[in-house]
């Protein structure tokens, strides 16, 4: 008897889903960090509570979850979606692309209750103890595998810009992970500091960088109807990508204990990323000429261009404080919360949900159940997140001050903590309204997916 088929694009669908089911609890999470920030007693009630529900667990577990959980299933998603169509082919093997998309979540959860139990390695981002290292790197093999094995298979003998970006990232995310997860557990000191920022700035860097500027370039033409304004300055991106972002690290450590000339190694190619992503800027722009209109009436588009502007500002912000005099202020400040939060939810998050809202309709033949719905989840979604971040960049400048005031210690510093409240109280309002909007994003795709009105299963290859 044979097996039974699978359908085509089923791998993508599992991704989504299982990323839309992460992106809540990880929201959760957020808010349960957010509220002992500002009530420390909060979830004290007994012994266990105490012990297991501490900022120390539960902010690893918001990181991760966010980060793996979420994002980087959503962006497998459109590993699976928009590869096979560029390249006018079926997925080399839907079979192991779904035996992926499900292990990716077991090994997931499995390694989420470890951290939960307090089996974690204390480096930041790299929490995942050994056991679970191994087989995520197994199946970003896996998952890379079947994806080139697609591309050498391919109908279409051009490869699309999107694809660039996208076997760029098979090959850097394993590297990567390797290099920040690894050796950081076995060696202590400034090795093991190096390390885990090398992997911190590149897990952005390396993996949701290009990943999102590939769905950029895929959904650009497909949105607005118009052919990508140079082919020749999305691959100076690529490069420049390659070349700088790799060795940005070290600016995490400026005015520490490392060697100066290594400190200067993390700053100058922090500066450098102006070229990547003023190519992006430029390809934005001219792609988009003559179709501005459209903004106000596609709200893919929408999401996509406000994630495309919020990657653009990280990385101006980004340089700005790898300088030497801006980090003296910033460094160890909840400036760098407000940071961290806009690539990756403001920029590659919203290109995610972008990117969700235009492949689900044309894998289930379903349309998407309610554009208001969609509105909401924008408005939500960025309001929020300005309200978190301008509450976190206004603290982190307060307390860089504060503490170059000489308040570092004792009741100075208790001052200075109780100053900052409000802006916790701000930032878990924003969070809020950001958790709200995640709500919203899974009930209409629930709904999409249970009542959404059918429609045919097309799309053809994007406007080269």
């Amino acid at each position: 008897m044979s097996a039974v088929a699978i359908r085509p694009y089923t791998t993508a669908k599992i991704f989504i889903y299982t990323s839309i089911v992460w992106l809540l609890l990880g929201m959760i999470l957020a808010l349960l960090v957010a509220i002992k920030s500002i009530h420390p007693d909060f979830l004290t009630y007994n012994r266990w509570l105490q012990e297991y529900f501490t900022y120390g667990r539960l902010r690893p577990l918001h990181t991760n979850t966010v980060l793996f959980g979420f994002l980087s299933p959503a962006y497998f998603a459109m590993w699976f979606y928009i590869i096979p169509v560029l390249c006018k082919t079926s997925l080399y093997s839907e079979r192991l692309g779904v035996f992926t998309a499900w292990a990716w979540s077991a090994v997931y959860a499995v390694g989420m209750v470890m951290l939960f139990m307090g089996r974690q390695v204390p480096v930041e981002y790299s929490e995942m103890p050994l056991v679970i290292d191994i087989p995520i790197i197994i199946l970003v093999a896996l998952m890379s595998y079947n994806l080139i094995r697609t591309i050498l298979n391919r109908k279409e003998r051009i490869l699309y810009v999107t694809l660039w970006y996208f076997l760029g990232t098979m090959v850097w995310l394993p590297g990567i992970y390797i290099v920040g997860n690894i050796p950081g557990a076995y060696v202590s000191g400034i090795a093991q500091t190096s390390i885990a920022y090398t992997w911190v700035h590149n897990i952005i860097g390396i993996w949701f960088t290009p990943a999102g500027v590939g769905t950029i370039y895929y959904l650009m033409p497909k949105l607005t109807g118009n052919p990508l304004y140079s082919h020749k300055l999305s691959l100076i991106g690529f490069w420049t990508i390659i070349a700088f972002y790799i060795w940005n690290g070290p600016h995490h450590l400026v005015n520490g204990p490392i060697p100066l000339w290594l400190m200067k190694a993390g700053i100058i190619p922090s500066i450098l990323l102006i070229i990547p992503v003023w190519t992006v800027l430029a390809n934005v722009i001219g792609t988009m000429k003559g179709a501005w209109y459209k903004v106000a009436e596609n709200l893919e588009l929408k999401f996509m261009l406000t994630g495309a502007l919020f990657y653009f500002l990280s990385c101006i912000q980004g340089p700005f404080q790898s300088l030497m005099g801006p980090n003296a202020v910033l460094h160890f400040t909840y400036w760098t919360v407000g940071h961290a939060h806009m690539p990756l939810f403001a920029g590659f998050g919203l290109v995610a949900f972008a990117g969700i809202y235009y492949a689900l309709p044309r894998i289930i033949g379903r349309q998407i159940y309610s554009r208001a719905l969609m509105n909401w989840h924008y408005w939500l979604s960025v309001v929020g997140f300005l309200i978190f971040a301008f509450a976190m960049w206004l603290a982190g400048v307060l307390q860089g001050f504060g503490w170059m005031d000489g308040n570092q210690v004792g009741a100075a510093f208790v001052r200075i903590v109780e100053s900052l409240h409000i802006y916790l109280i701000a930032r878990a309002i924003g969070g809020t309204f950001m958790f709200l909007g995640a709500i919203t994003f899974a009930w209409n795709i629930y709904k999409t997916a249970t009542a959404g009105k059918q429609i045919p299963v097309e799309d053809p290859l994007p406007a080269l």
